[in-house]
């Protein structure tokens, strides 16, 4: 019996050793692994066949994009560059036309003053200032804000301004710098809407029948300044200085002015207050 029984146990042991040198399927893992390894290899090397072509193509197209994106921006800031120098070269036209009109007005009067048979001076007078003043409303319907305010400067620092008439010109949403001096400034009828006039001097100047909805004169002084006429709808007074101002039939709807400041004015004659009452006649 216990011969059998040994003989029992070396078989069992024996089946234990074959089961465990055998995998699934009774192939050894070995076997399996090495499949494996040989399938593994060409599925991936046809993946990546696949994969990096298009990596590739997106890549190419991301750098096209990149490179459109770039030809566009420095076009346009080609344009812009390009668009500067054009208002440049306007204004520095108008400059040396204008010297040469000023000139040629003072060349005028100056042969009128020693020749007895002389030029009428006031056809002349008439002749340059139309001129001046259709080459002034050419050049500030192309210039850029900032060069509009270089452009008035000139026309006040060559004592020409209140030689030509600048009726109608739009000026609407300039800024001209605080702190400046623009005394007996003389915008007559014209049309600025949005227009800044903060810390600004406006002694005895003329606004009159001008259109300046929305503009602000604060912290300036107007004192004396006339605005018959005009419409000021929301307008900002906030500190403005209006001694002796006139009012006379003008639009302050909506405008930010004090009871205090409207006392110290030269007239009211028909204006429209900014609650909409109407001063009596």
């Amino acid at each position: 019996m216990s011969e059998l029984t040994e003989i029992r146990n070396h078989e069992e042991i024996d089946s234990i050793k074959t089961k465990r040198h055998k995998g699934c399927l009774n192939h050894p893992f070995y076997d399996w692994i090495t499949l494996l390894s040989t399938l593994f290899v060409p599925l991936v090397v046809g993946i990546l066949t696949i994969v990096l072509p298009l990596q590739q193509q997106n890549l190419s197209n991301r750098q096209n994009e990149n490179s459109q994106t770039i030809a566009v921006h420095n076009r346009l800031k080609d344009m812009e560059i390009l668009h500067d120098q054009q208002k440049q070269t306007i204004l520095n036209t108008y400059e040396q036309d204008l010297c040469n009109l000023i000139f040629k007005y003072s060349s005028i009067n100056n042969y009128n003053d020693t020749n007895n048979d002389g030029i009428d001076d006031d056809n002349d007078d008439e002749r340059v200032s139309l001129v001046i003043r259709t080459k002034t409303l050419y050049a500030l319907r192309q210039l850029d804000p900032v060069r509009k305010i270089l452009l008035i400067q000139l026309l006040i620092d060559s004592g020409i301004k209140n030689r030509i008439n600048l009726s109608h010109l739009d000026l609407s949403s300039l800024t001209f710098p605080p702190g400046s001096f623009y005394n007996q400034l003389n915008f007559v009828n014209i049309i600025a809407k949005n227009l800044s006039f903060k810390r600004i001097h406006l002694y005895r100047s003329n606004f009159s029948y001008s259109i300046l909805d929305g503009s602000s004169f604060q912290q300036s002084n107007c004192s004396y300044a006339d605005f018959s006429y005009a419409s000021l709808q929301r307008t900002d007074w906030t500190n403005t200085d209006v001694t002796q101002v006139v009012f006379n039939y003008t639009n302050l709807l909506g405008a930010k002015i004090t009871s205090q400041q409207l006392a110290t004015v030269q007239s009211l004659k028909g204006a429209t207050l900014p609650n909409g009452t109407i001063v009596a006649i």
